[in-house]
């Protein structure tokens, strides 16, 4: 039968919230270590319940944590109402300050979770006001050591690449980066302060990668694109990439093969494995468009469209062995409006 503990609960001068939702005793023993990548806008699909069950069981019935910024969300409460026969409890933490990510209190919650999951939101307030703290080691201890499966989504998936974007700002439009790779809202790419999360070593992630509408009037192909032309003219080494389109969900099992979640609709719900292919820009420099052609090869993709079955294989070991999907190469001609996405 189901316990259900006080819905809402503050402490630490109502810096941090926590909602709970606990079960009946369920013997659990050893998680698996997992990373769920999420690109946002899940709502509710079949992709989303095959790869939430897939990570679930990677917890072996435990206790399943969610984190955020800002406001307290559904989260928890969704995965009890719906998954509860895979796990023992749920709960919910909105962590809004660096004095409450230093709470004890707050930091003995995350270690004991069995299953993490960042949500969505401002990934600049997760930097502020968590990055340098107890909540920080606390994530990378869960992660690194005790190794139990964790997932992100939307800016909770843009935290967990070792290179992260989190503007300080409005966030970057694709013609931005692309018409001029130092244009202002690129101040805030980021490396290896933060979240050290296995098989993501020299990766930048992006999320949304379709997402277009009257807000939204560009889609973030090219975004992600020229972000790692600003990473590998900054850092001079190989840069890698993971991009989702809305609905697309990247398994990465513990011996880093990674498969597709996704409804297998006509558009979208796609996951996208850039590696750069060892030239530089030829021009990347302020208050110019980027060239970045290399003969048409710039950057290497790997495309799999996501699946209720979960599709395709991508070795993150070596980026090389694939199979489910197709390869293609992006690359720009002169700025945003010479970027282009070819097949191979």
């Amino acid at each position: 039968m189901t316990r259900r503990l006080p819905d809402y609960r503050r402490a630490d001068d109502s810096n941090y919230f926590e909602y709970s939702l606990e079960y009946g005793e369920v013997n659990s023993s050893a998680q698996k270590p997992a990373i769920l990548l999420i690109g946002g806008a899940e709502g509710g699909t079949e992709g989303e319940d095959a790869a939430t069950e897939w990570f679930l069981k990677q917890a072996n019935y435990g206790d399943y944590l969610v984190l955020r910024c800002g406001s307290l969300g559904g989260q928890a409460g969704w995965v009890a109402d719906n998954y509860g026969d895979l796990i023992h409890s749920a709960a919910e933490l909105s962590i809004n300050s660096r004095d409450a990510a230093n709470n004890p209190e707050v930091v003995q919650y995350i270690k004991d979770a069995d299953a993490l999951f960042i949500a969505g939101g401002d990934q600049n307030k997760y930097e502020d006001y968590w990055e340098g703290t107890a909540t920080e080691s606390a994530i990378n201890y869960l992660v690194n050591h005790k190794k139990v499966p964790v997932a992100g989504t939307s800016a909770g998936m843009a935290i967990l690449g070792d290179y992260y974007y989190a503007p300080s700002r409005r966030g970057l439009l694709s013609s931005e980066i692309l018409d001029d790779p130092f244009h202002e809202n690129t101040q805030d790419i980021l490396r290896s302060d933060f979240l050290q999360i296995p098989f993501l070593k020299n990766v930048i992630t992006d999320t949304h990668l379709d997402r277009y509408n009257d807000d939204h009037p560009e889609t973030r192909y090219g975004r992600i694109f020229g972000l790692m032309a600003r990473i590998i003219q900054d850092s001079n080494q190989p840069v890698y990439g993971i991009g989702l389109d809305e609905g697309a969900f990247v398994a990465i099992d513990d011996k880093g093969m990674a498969k597709v979640f996704g409804n297998a609709s006509e558009q979208g719900q796609d996951a996208y494995f850039l590696q750069t292919n060892g030239a530089p820009p030829e021009q990347i420099e302020s208050g110019e468009p980027l060239i970045w052609d290399n003969n048409g090869q710039a950057v290497k993709v790997y495309k799999i469209q996501g699946t209720p079955e979960g599709s395709g294989l991508f070795d993150l070991n070596n980026w090389l062995i694939a199979s489910g999907g197709t390869w293609e190469y992006w690359f720009t001609t002169g700025g945003y409006s010479g970027f282009q996405q070819e097949s191979i």
